[in-house]
């Protein structure tokens, strides 16, 4: 029995989320501006997702849980087999009488059911869990984000992830490296590492 992957939607945190903008009134046209007035930057996504110390340790105990919880599930899964396997050769033996055939299959039917009611209770545990994981991460990027922005009085902020709608972009509009010494600084420096996206 397998329980759906939950894990994957966190990476909505890097597919959607790094779009940013303000008021143009207060900004000034410096190095990095795209046009007079506008002050630009970009995050690559991807590159956040293989080095945010947070999320990645955030997977890593999902998909334990997910893994022992299928792991469970197959175990119990199989030892139903194993009864319904017994009661098949019992009954074709002749060895019982019809009602007992009847008890027998009546309670292999509630042990299926029992069985799959407890893979869609655990897998609504994971699904809500990993629901409050994304909404406190993407709450922690966005004010991450909105922090530098103000500081350093960007007007847009995007994301920039392999395969997304932006193809190019010039890395001196990078700041990449910033946004996750900011997200990981409570955990102490950690090395980026390289990316395909790049």
């Amino acid at each position: 029995m397998k329980i759906m992957k939950n894990l994957i939607p966190i990476a909505v945190l890097c597919c959607g989320l790094f779009l940013i903008s303000c008021d143009k009134g207060g900004s000034s046209t410096t190095s990095s501006s795209a046009s007079p007035g506008l002050k630009i930057a970009y995050v690559n996504g991807d590159t956040i997702l293989m080095n945010y110390k947070e999320f990645r340790a955030q997977s890593q105990t999902m998909d334990a849980k997910q893994k022992d919880a299928e792991d469970m599930l197959q175990q119990k899964g199989a030892a139903l087999e194993r009864e319904y396997n017994e009661y098949q050769r019992n009954a074709q033996k002749g060895t019982m009488t019809g009602k007992e055939m009847q008890a027998q299959e009546k309670y292999l039917s509630s042990k299926q059911e029992a069985l799959l009611a407890e893979r869609d209770k655990l897998a609504k545990e994971i699904m809500d869990e990993t629901t409050s994981i994304n909404d406190r991460l993407q709450k922690v990027m966005q004010d991450k984000l909105a922090a530098i922005k103000k500081r350093e009085g960007y007007d847009f902020i995007f994301s920039y992830i392999h395969g997304g709608a932006i193809l190019l972009a010039d890395e001196k509009y990078d700041i990449t490296a910033e946004v996750l010494k900011e997200l990981n600084s409570e955990a102490g420096d950690h090395p980026m590492e390289k990316d395909s996206a790049k």
